[in-house]
């Protein structure tokens, strides 16, 4: 692949052999050897439009959960959106719509939800990561997915061409929108449709969320759940049944509190993750059968 330099990109929104770990939250990961860091509409579509010209993928990364990065040095270039954030709102009627940049936190999403009394979105409370990378995994849990509220989308296409998708005609299914297939289309903006309520609705219907969540590990290094659920059971619970708590590879340890979390005890290696979710997924093989799929997205790597 053809090496970027200085002069192949316009603009002062690329870093060159830039570490990956500090964004990603199981804290793993190589150097990029090309970093777009958008920060607007235009930069974002210039990142697009140069891999479209140079015939080349590039890999997006949000919040950094849901996600594991390779030791290597990554050559396909890399979209960080973490720049391209910020949140505001509309009314509608009797509904609130919430326009939110691809980049914008979850957390900061749900806390001015919260705090105004908009309903939507409480389904999502605990869920880690960007609007956009959400968005584009229909991120979820047993009470709901994320998709149900998306009013409408603002799409990069591969060719740089900026549109407006309604919510409707995304393609949702488990864990992930038919609309982002092409790993070359990149969100821009999301905007929710919210109802009205008050904060201590909202705040009480983000309580009893988070509790269907309470056996998740919380104040540990993770990415999620590792892998999804086999349709009419729970990879957390076959995971369990066969034995994978408390393994270890290296740094890398699958949780006391939930089968399906791996987390970074320290010292820990993209290769370890890898390495123990690999002897996971053989242990549930050999007792049931099933291969489980990973719910994590691979940048670098393959499965």
């Amino acid at each position: 692949m053809k090496r970027l330099s200085a002069p192949d990109i316009p603009g002062n929104f690329v870093r060159y052999n830039a570490p990956l770990a500090p964004y990603a939250t199981w804290g793993v990961g190589g150097v990029a050897e090309t970093l777009f860091t958008p920060r607007d509409e235009s930069e974002l579509v210039t990142a697009v439009k140069w891999a479209r010209d140079n015939r080349t993928d590039f890999y997006i990364l949000g919040g950094g959960s849901n996600v594991l990065i390779s030791d290597d040095v990554i050559s396909v270039p890399v979209v960080l959106m973490t720049g391209i954030s910020g949140i505001g709102y509309r009314e509608d009627k009797d509904d609130i719509l919430l326009d939110c940049m691809a980049g914008t936190n979850m957390k900061d999403v749900l806390s001015l939800t919260v705090k105004n009394g908009w309903s939507g979105l409480e389904m999502a409370a605990g869920i880690p990561g960007s609007v956009g990378g959400a968005v584009a995994g229909n991120a979820g849990t047993s009470q709901g997915f994320i998709g149900s509220s998306v009013d409408r989308v603002v799409i990069v296409d591969a060719d740089g061409t900026v549109s407006e998708r309604m919510g409707h005609d995304m393609g949702w299914d488990y864990r992930k929108c038919g609309c982002f297939s092409d790993s070359r289309r990149v969100a821009l903006s999301v905007t929710f449709r919210m109802r009205r309520s008050s904060p201590e609705d909202v705040a009480d219907a983000m309580r009893t969320a988070m509790q269907g969540r309470s056996g998740q590990p919380v104040a540990s290094r993770t990415a999620g759940c590792v892998f999804r659920n086999p349709i009419g059971d729970s990879a957390g619970r076959m995971l369990d049944v066969s034995g994978c708590k408390g393994m270890s590879v290296g740094g890398a340890r699958v949780s006391d509190a939930h089968a399906n979390f791996i987390e970074n005890v320290g010292g820990c290696s993209a290769c370890d993750i890898m390495s123990l979710a690999m002897s996971c997924r053989k242990k549930v093989m050999d007792s049931f059968g099933t291969l489980l799929t990973f719910e994590v997205k691979m940048l670098g790597l393959s499965d």
